[in-house]
């Protein structure tokens, strides 16, 4: 299983980061740009056979689960 982690905050400012499991983290100018980044990821890598998950950390710090079409898992 590949996971995408998004944190809420940025690393430095104007830098926000995706852990990947299987590929250390790529660094964005925007968390726009990371969750576009980690979805486009976990479809290609579900095409690809690969089981996805993407976290998200919400402003409440609160981690939430999605599959790789962003529908939340319970």
């Amino acid at each position: 299983m590949i996971i995408f982690d998004i944190p809420y905050a940025p690393l430095r400012h104007g830098e926000w980061s995706v852990e990947v499991s299987n590929d250390g983290h790529s660094e964005f100018k925007s968390r726009k740009d990371a969750l576009r980044f980690a979805v486009s990821s976990a479809v290609h890598a579900q095409q690809c056979g690969d089981d996805t998950l993407i976290t998200v950390e919400g402003g409440d710090g609160q981690w939430r689960m999605f599959d790789h079409r962003v529908k939340g898992i319970a």
